[in-house]
């Protein structure tokens, strides 16, 4: 009865109480990564980045909760990005308890400016002005560009520091000791342990922050992996992002989150111009079973660009893929040998002309084929000055103006000889005119011929299609056009039935039989091949360009793989080589809506353009989602249209994401993350709320004696 009894007042007496974390205790965070810069100047990547956002603060912050960029040293007004104005917060402090000024932010800014020890953040900085007056600080920059927004995350250094700094040590490490620091910690000591070869990085909470619930923070640094699985047993916190210990650990929750970046794949268009053969490429590549192979639970499907559930991918708008390949000039080695052999001969020729005549319709309205692969300059016309063999002329009346030679006897033009034309002159004339009927509707030729000694030559032929009316002329072109490619496949069947009356080689013959059935040849018995390129930094990425290899072999599409550095493919980009498909990360970084450096015009000739695409529309929306802030309905918009032409263009297939984990103690309580982080370094912001301990706090209200009588008369009907 007394152990009932009590019982039953503990929990009347606690039953509506607060738990309330204590402010107390220690937690550590494992990295592999050798000892950090510390230099909150130079652009610093993963864990360097990581540990410098633990110590200093910027004007800005992003809000993984809220996912919008928020106040963090000042509020600002980015609605116009030509000129943004900033407001310094109220009881901002750094670490030695002075007070965080505008000449603090200007003295950051103006090093930025002036130096080139962080090259990204200088050149946005350039031909900016940046005002001050009292709490207020105004960027004003010429450019509309949402990057210009990445200097307000950079972190912010004291005048004090700056001014006693050496120059060598602006490029170069940072001192530990007596630093003065913005952020919720300051480095309070720095220590190795020889028997585990680590170094730990102890951070002590800035006695002017009152908001976190531990006390301090200790940073674990091991030179290796095998270093690190040594010890994991008394692990912490460990961002897992190579499945170093995945779910080893019982103790450890893993808290899984992506990144905005992924892997893609593009194709160069100046290589694979035909859309219905990108088409069939991406869909040959199945995304689904690519994440089965490199592990599905550690990686994330994205449909497109810009990671919404809208998808890039396109249905075949075409499904013969042996005439895409015709059309291209590649077939089956059973149709190259029909093709070779005497008894196809006698009976093909009318049926390959008529087929090619309709491959020729095909690429008329593809706009494939043009009048420049026969077009010359005409060789002795030198008025006009833009004569070519193939003239194209809405104009009714052209003198035209020959070079000759003083022992040339005679001139003729087709059979009409020029009567004003004496032996001895440099130069003579022809007009073309209606009314002279030396011009006509439609098709003109003129043969220039030379008379000497009583000897016949012709010069050279040039032709004038003339129309008055443009659309009429352009139609003609067409047709005229679509007469010299057929004229040209005609020659080829003459001179291979002229080749049939010869003896076979029987050499290529015996080449024709050695080649794979499975695959497709051109005229000169060469495979039809893919070059592709791939980012070789992590194994999934290897994984996956051997996966398309094998699923564009299924269609016997041959590929040829060329790993590359991330060194090696900006001298791909830079130098143009000629990749016909790209495997490569795309990061998007804080403003995950821009993806104009990927598929924008100006970013062709040497930037990340991989696929080479120009497109008026394109840029156009492009342009407009980065020029400024907007709300996110109109994001949305101008996403979905980007999206449409991507889907059309069939130049890029986005694949996946890695899920990374965030191993965390079960013992740490409070743990908050979400789905998507903007960047690794954003996983700080669990440390606002964790807590280790609590303890409860018993509400005494309403605690009387008749209180408990009617708690027990509740439970006992309950």
């Amino acid at each position: 009865m007394v152990i009932s009894s009590s019982q039953l007042i503990y929990i009347f007496l606690y039953n509506d109480s607060k738990l309330i974390p204590i402010k107390w205790g220690t937690v550590s965070e494992w990295l592999i990564w050798s000892f950090p810069s510390l230099n909150p100047l130079k652009p610093l990547n993963w864990n360097n980045k990581y540990i410098v956002s633990l110590l200093y603060r910027s004007l800005l912050k992003y809000d993984p909760i809220q996912n919008k960029i928020v106040s963090d040293l000042a509020s600002c007004d980015i609605d116009n990005l030509k000129q943004i104005e900033c407001y310094l917060n109220n009881n901002i402090f750094w670490s030695n308890w002075e007070k965080i000024t505008t000449d603090d932010i200007i003295a950051t800014y103006n090093l930025l400016q002036n130096t080139w020890v962080n090259k990204i953040t200088s050149s946005l900085l350039n031909e900016t002005t940046i005002e001050k007056n009292n709490n207020t600080i105004i960027f004003k920059n010429n450019s509309r560009d949402i990057n210009f927004m990445n200097i307000f995350f950079q972190p912010i250094l004291s005048k004090s520091t700056i001014d006693s700094i050496w120059n060598d040590t602006i490029f170069w490490d940072f001192p530990t000791r007596e630093q003065i620091y913005s952020w919720d910690f300051i480095i309070s000591n720095i220590s190795s342990d020889s028997t585990l070869w680590i170094t730990k990085i102890f951070l002590t909470r800035n006695e002017f922050n009152n908001n976190w619930n531990i006390s301090k923070l200790i940073i674990k640094l091991f030179p290796n992996t095998n270093s690190l699985l040594q010890n994991k047993e008394v692990v912490n916190i460990f961002n897992d992002n190579r499945n170093i210990i995945g779910d080893s650990i019982p103790r450890l929750k893993s808290h899984k989150y992506t990144l905005p970046q992924y892997v893609s794949l593009f194709i160069n268009i100046n290589n694979i111009n035909n859309i219905n053969l990108r088409n069939h490429i991406f869909n040959k590549i199945n995304t689904s079973n690519l994440l089965k192979l490199i592990w599905e639970d550690n990686f994330k499907e994205i449909n497109n660009p810009y990671l919404t559930e809208k998808s890039v991918n396109k249905s075949l708008s075409n499904k013969n893929f042996e005439q895409i390949l015709s059309t291209l000039g590649y077939y089956k080695k059973s149709k190259i040998i029909s093709n070779y052999l005497p008894s196809t001969k006698k009976y093909s020729n009318e049926v390959n002309i008529e087929k090619k005549s309709k491959i020729i319709d095909l690429n008329l309205k593809n706009e494939n084929l043009t009048i420049e692969k026969f077009q010359t300059d005409s060789k002795y016309i030198i008025s006009p000055t833009y004569v070519d063999k193939y003239n194209f002329i809405t104009k009714g009346d052209i003198l035209l103006e020959w070079n000759a030679w003083k022992n040339i006897d005679a001139i003729y033009i087709n059979d009409y000889k020029l009567t004003n034309y004496k032996k001895g002159n440099s130069k003579f004339y022809y007009r073309l005119k209606l009314s002279y009927n030396t011009l006509k509707e439609w098709t003109n030729s003129y043969k220039i011929i030379f008379e000497e000694n009583w000897k016949k030559e012709l010069k050279e032929e040039i032709f004038f299609l003339y129309s008055n009316n443009k659309k009429k002329l352009e139609n003609y072109k067409l047709a005229f056009i679509k007469n010299l490619y057929i004229q040209k496949e005609k020659e080829k069947e003459k001179i291979i039935e002229a080749t049939v009356k010869v003896e076979i080689d029987k050499n290529k013959l015996e080449k024709l039989s050695n080649l794979d059935e499975k695959f497709y040849y051109n005229d000169d018995l060469e495979k039809y091949s893919i070059d592709l390129y791939y980012i070789s930094t992590e194994k999934e990425l290897e994984e996956t360009a051997y996966f398309v290899k094998n699923s564009l072999e299924e269609i016997w599409i041959n590929v040829e793989l060329f790993p590359i550095t991330i060194s090696d493919l900006s001298q791909l980009l830079t130098e143009k080589k000629n990749y016909d498909m790209l495997l490569t990360w795309v990061n998007l970084w804080y403003f995950d809506y821009n993806i104009f450096p990927y598929y924008h015009s100006s970013q062709v000739k040497n930037w990340y353009n991989f696929s080479n695409i120009k497109k008026t529309s394109l840029d156009i929306l492009l342009e407009d989602l980065k020029s400024e802030t907007k709300n996110n309905s109109d994001i949305e918009k101008i996403k979905n249209k980007i999206i449409d032409i991507l889907k059309k263009e069939q130049i890029v297939k986005t694949l996946y994401t890695p899920k990374i984990n965030l191993l965390i103690d079960k013992n740490i309580k409070n743990v908050k993350i979400p789905s998507t982080l903007i960047n690794k370094t954003e996983r700080k912001f669990i440390y606002d709320d964790i807590y280790i301990k609590e303890q409860k706090i018993i509400n005494f209200e309403n605690k009387w004696f008749f209180n408990f009588i009617n708690f027990l008369v509740q439970k006992l009907n309950g």
